[in-house]
């Protein structure tokens, strides 16, 4: 099989570079090139389009121009790697928009004219499955379910790097709206005398927010890190770590959505705490490969961190049945060769 991967964003972005390298072992011939947004970036496309010789094209991650674009100078077969609509990503998520404000409809237009020029569409779950169904009027027949996976170049078990001596929770990434990481704040408030350090590497959106709420509760066990740190540096932080935290609150996009910080968790034997959502909650199992807690609920929060630093046994069973669950069902080779099954068929 000869597949052609254009996508507007990064090649190394880990929703690309997980089918990338999973195609790659699974014997497909893959050509890969990143398309950049301007006249020359989608000539360039054009060329590509017609001169290579491909089976299948996919267009990567968050490029649904690309996608449409590709449909008017081939027939081939098209797979667009989604994860999630444009529409969700920035008016349900960052509330960037109303959701009946011009730019709304014009999100939702690039999501719907990317859809309808796909042969398939990749998405990150059930639940996302049936809101682009309810949303956008599309046939099931055409989505399909992918997990996200891990960059495992990035993220990866080491057992050789120590825990910290501390009990330590980690909540690293994005400070989005469903992210809830005011709800970690406050359980660091609330458990500040049970000898437990909290550390919070993260940035983005709500990151002044969030920084306002340290500087009012100050918790004396948080360490606060705003700074971009190296992937060396972030892996040996998560791996020297005691249990990672997911997202905490019960915002809607949490019905639909699996962070990679789940996956990255699973990857490197590292048990994961998130409140119970739809979404995450289709991959994994509480009490199982993870552990849960109420959404949007410090309290109820607090107390599972406490559970778990006084059920050490308990929490490296979960933490081991987390890897076992990602290495025979989510490295790049087994997802990829589920999509290339489906290609097929």
């Amino acid at each position: 099989m000869n597949v052609l991967y254009l996508s507007h964003s990064k090649l190394k972005n880990s929703v690309n570079a997980v089918y990338i390298k999973g195609l790659v072992q699974n014997g497909v011939n893959i050509k890969t090139y990143q398309v950049k947004k301007s006249f020359v970036g989608y000539f360039d496309a054009f060329k590509k389009i017609l001169k290579i010789k491909s089976d299948i094209i996919i267009v990567g991650y968050d490029s649904p121009k690309l996608v449409t674009f590709c449909r008017l100078f081939t027939r081939k077969k098209i797979i667009y790697n989604a994860l999630c609509s444009v529409y969700e990503r920035l008016i349900i998520a960052r509330g960037l928009y109303p959701k009946l404000s011009p730019h709304a409809v014009y999100y939702w237009l690039l999501d719907f004219f990317a859809i309808s020029s796909a042969s398939l569409v990749m998405l990150e779950t059930d639940s996302q499955i049936n809101y682009f169904v309810k949303l956008f009027k599309i046939s099931r027949k055409k989505l399909v379910k992918s997990w996200t996976g891990v960059d495992e170049d990035n993220f990866f078990y080491d057992p050789s790097i120590s825990k910290y001596p501390v009990f330590t929770v980690l909540f690293r990434g994005a400070l989005m709206p469903e992210a809830g990481a005011e709800y970690l704040i406050q359980a660091a408030k609330i458990l500040e005398n049970e000898d437990i350090k909290f550390v919070m590497v993260s940035g983005g959106l709500l990151l002044d927010k969030i920084k306002k709420i340290v500087e009012d509760l100050k918790p004396q066990t948080l360490e606060f890190i705003s700074d971009l740190l190296s992937a060396d540096k972030l892996r040996e932080t998560m791996q020297g770590s005691h249990l990672s935290v997911g997202q905490l609150s019960d915002h809607p996009r949490l019905e639909r959505t699996i962070p990679h910080k789940c996956y990255e968790s699973l990857a490197m034997r590292l048990p994961y705490l998130t409140a119970a959502n739809r979404g995450v909650m289709e991959l994994l199992r509480d009490g199982n490969t993870c552990l849960t807690c109420e959404p949007a609920n410090a309290a109820s929060f607090a107390e599972k961190i406490l559970w778990a630093k006084t059920n050490r046994e308990k929490l490296d069973e979960i933490a081991r049945n987390g890897y076992k669950l990602y290495s025979t069902d989510l490295t790049p080779k087994v997802l990829a060769g589920r999509l290339v099954d489906r290609i097929v068929l």
